[in-house]
């Protein structure tokens, strides 16, 4: 079992070399869209997570109004937490964003390419572990 980080997973960074709200924002708009937040989100800013879905607000926009600039454990539900201490935290996220090229400066045209490694990665955590496969060893009388 992966153990849950207790503090925020990132802030959010608004200017300068170091930002980072769009790489943020594709992240928890696609946590949002695939109902991985917490409960209590849901409920608390349920027309914003209605407006993210519908794509009339950004992730970028909902990490800075709803969620203050941060991503903590807080805000997901239990799976939610799982996927993002075995994809997110490791770096494998930053892997997949960097990886794909976009010319427009548009947050909904990156997150339509970079959702899709996202979901293949969710796909990936989902699987069941493998088991291993036991055999008996059989140990037939040698022939003399």
């Amino acid at each position: 079992m992966i153990p849950i980080m207790t503090e925020s997973y990132a802030s959010v960074v608004l200017g300068g070399q170091d930002r980072n709200a769009e790489y943020l924002g594709i992240f928890v708009a696609w946590l949002v869209s695939n109902q991985l937040i917490s409960e209590a989100l849901n409920q608390r800013a349920s027309k914003s997570v209605a407006r993210l879905r519908l794509q009339d607000l950004t992730g970028s926009g909902f990490l800075t109004t709803v969620l203050n600039g941060e991503l903590k454990p807080e805000h997901l539900s239990d799976e939610g937490n799982r996927f993002v201490e075995s994809y997110f935290v490791p770096g494998r996220y930053r892997a997949d964003y960097d990886g794909v090229e976009v010319d427009e400066e548009n947050e909904w045209v990156h997150y339509d390419a970079v959702a899709p490694k996202i979901s293949a990665a969710w796909r990936e955590h989902r699987k069941p572990a493998k088991k291993p496969i036991l055999g008996k060893i059989l140990q037939f009388p040698s022939r003399r």
